[in-house]
């Protein structure tokens, strides 16, 4: 006598199939919620900060030598987009007025001098920019002061770039040039020249050219445009 056993072997495969692609699918899922879960955080000498997948490898990770702390600015990028905030000064007995970035500091010097009337200089309280505004008294023309200026001059220029504007509803010259110091600094000079009255006005700024953008700029004509003189 025969007991023959019959056996539904396609469903086990079809079930066995269904529980293989049912553990792949919760694999494949709980890789994409970690993956999205849990990140690398790295942070490079507190200039830059970036996250990226566990899954992913990060390496050719490299540091200029040549950058210093002196020339690199945490956040500088979102602080060019915060308005920069300005202070008055107000000379009585010169009888004008200029404003000046709140974050600089003034110092009024006495040359005793029969020429220089006014020196009120300025400087960025962290960082080497510098200027200055002065007030002399100048009974021959402008073109001729600015020309000895320059032909007597020791800079080392670079670049030179003279130019006519008006300040303080008066025709001015602007100075736009950059100067390598003995140091083998290299450095951008802006200044305006004017007359008024048998008195000339001058402002200059002068920057590092690693630190010149085109923020400086704006902020040696925003000087410039607030002089006024009563």
């Amino acid at each position: 006598m025969y007991i023959i056993y019959v056996k539904n072997y396609k469903k086990k495969i079809m079930y066995l199939s269904l529980i293989i692609l049912l553990w792949i699918a919760m694999f494949m899922a709980a890789s994409m919620l970690i993956g999205q879960t849990f990140a690398y955080n790295l942070t490079i000498n507190d200039y830059l900060t970036f996250s990226c997948p566990t899954k992913y490898t990060i390496e050719d990770i490299f540091i200029n030598q040549n950058i210093q702390a002196n020339t690199i600015e945490a956040n500088y990028n979102i602080s060019q987009n915060i308005a920069q905030k300005f202070s008055t000064y107000k000379s009585m007995e010169g009888q004008f007025s200029f404003d000046y970035p709140t974050a600089f500091e003034l110092k009024e010097q006495d040359f005793n001098s029969a020429e220089i009337l006014y020196h009120i200089g300025f400087r960025d309280k962290n960082r080497p920019i510098h200027g200055f505004v002065q007030v002399w008294n100048m009974p021959y023309s402008l073109d001729e002061f600015l020309a000895k200026s320059k032909s007597t001059s020791t800079q080392n220029y670079l670049n030179f770039n003279s130019q006519s504007v008006t300040v303080d509803n008066s025709p001015a010259i602007f100075w736009n040039y950059s100067i390598l110091t003995n140091d083998n600094i290299n450095y951008r000079g802006l200044e305006v020249f004017w007359k008024k009255d048998n008195k000339m006005y001058r402002i200059s700024y002068f920057v590092p050219g690693n630190l010149w953008s085109d923020k400086e700029y704006e902020t040696f004509w925003s000087i410039v445009k607030s002089f006024k003189t009563f």
